[in-house]
């Protein structure tokens, strides 16, 4: 891998081979990134357009599927508050051990 990196820095012809390349990889993956984004937009507007035309409340149903949300990312943070705990009382010591181990060696 070194070697190539070093054949490429070394030619400048291989240099601007190498930015052209790497900008028409960039162009490319934009416009993919583009088009999702565009997919995206057209699929949110087509729900809002569904819940207005079928729904008597469309923002109280709206609000109500936020809701929900937020109450499944507080079950997950309840549910993994002691493994996060565990976890940071796990790093926590092995810090300690390592210092103390660098303070003998000193």
């Amino acid at each position: 891998m070194q070697g190539i990196l070093d054949l490429l820095m070394s030619n400048p012809l291989y240099m601007v081979g190498a930015g052209i390349l790497g900008l028409v990889v960039l162009v490319f993956l934009l416009k993919k990134v583009f088009k999702i984004m565009i997919v995206i937009i057209v699929v949110a507007l087509a729900y809002g357009g569904y819940l207005y035309m079928t729904e008597k409340d469309p923002m109280k149903t709206l609000q109500k599927n936020l809701d929900k949300g937020k109450s499944t990312i507080n079950e997950i943070d309840d549910a993994t508050k002691d493994i996060r705990r565990e976890t940071l009382d796990k790093v926590i010591d092995d810090v300690d051990k390592k210092l103390k181990e660098n303070a003998k060696k000193k």
